[in-house]
């Protein structure tokens, strides 16, 4: 199950870049820990504060470990009249020619896959190489794992994704003139 939660949680880690550990951030801290889920921040600042110009990083992106790698995230430069940065967030590569398959494991045939491999690869062979065995064992979940055919990108997703680049674009066009 993909998931993708962010929001302005007001708390602080270094985890995802705030100088200090408060409360609310050893609280997200156990949850992302407890929960099996990823930080997508780096350490930049998402916040700035008003009155001080201090900044801080207070509005987290969180997402399950399965997208986690798919993900691009970043702050923009312009605060757009907000003291919050504006977050961009991306999801894999909007062109599917180049897509690399996705393993469906759901549908795996999990028992055969066992069995194969119980057959085909000696646990126990010091001898093995690891290529030898990665080979092996990819060959194993070839013959039992189907896969996509692309990653899953839906007409819902793609209609956003345009309709946000061409906001952004627009204010860029406006800022340059």
């Amino acid at each position: 199950m993909m998931i993708l939660i962010t929001g302005d949680f007001n708390s602080h880690s270094p985890l995802w870049g705030c100088t200090k550990l408060d409360r609310q951030g050893k609280m997200v801290e156990d949850i992302l820990t407890k929960h099996n889920l990823c930080i997508l921040n780096d350490i930049s600042s998402t916040y700035i504060h008003p009155a001080t110009g201090s900044s801080s990083a207070i509005d987290l992106s969180i997402c399950s470990p399965d997208i986690f790698l798919d993900m691009q995230w970043k702050t923009l430069d312009d605060l757009c009249g907000s003291d919050h940065y504006p977050i961009s967030i991306s999801y894999g590569s909007i062109e599917t020619s180049s897509a690399i398959p996705i393993w469906k494991l759901r549908k795996a045939d999990w028992p055969s896959f066992s069995n194969e491999a119980s057959e085909l690869l000696d646990y126990y062979n010091p001898d093995i190489s690891l290529d030898e065995f990665s080979e092996k064992l990819i060959t194993i979940a070839k013959n039992n794992i189907p896969k996509t055919n692309s990653p899953f990108v839906s007409t819902t997703q793609s209609g956003l994704m345009m309709s946000c680049k061409e906001a952004i674009n627009k204010k860029e066009t406006l800022k340059e003139s």
